[in-house]
């Protein structure tokens, strides 16, 4: 299920945001997860068996994925961050 491990990958944010951790580890870990949603759903292991990507569309697919993770983690880690700001 492509979306369940989205979503639970947000936890990594929220956590690093209550704890203090600074903006390139997030990004880290955002980057981290896109590779491992990329990788888990990648054409050759759906079971259909398609052809898959060329490298370079793989690469696009990658950087456009990993986009979109940084940027929903990043709303998360803001939003907690601002929280936790008001919870002190």
């Amino acid at each position: 299920m492509p979306g369940l491990e989205a979503l639970l990958s947000l936890i990594g944010p929220a956590y690093l945001a209550y704890y203090g951790f600074t903006v390139p580890v997030m990004v880290v870990w955002a980057i981290l997860c896109a590779a491992l949603w990329v990788w888990n759903n990648r054409p050759s292991k759906r079971q259909s068996g398609g052809a898959g990507r060329s490298r370079s569309a793989s690469l696009i697919f990658f950087v456009f994925v990993a986009i979109c993770y940084v940027a929903a983690h990043t709303g998360v880690y803001r939003l907690v961050q601002h929280l936790a700001g008001l919870w002190a």
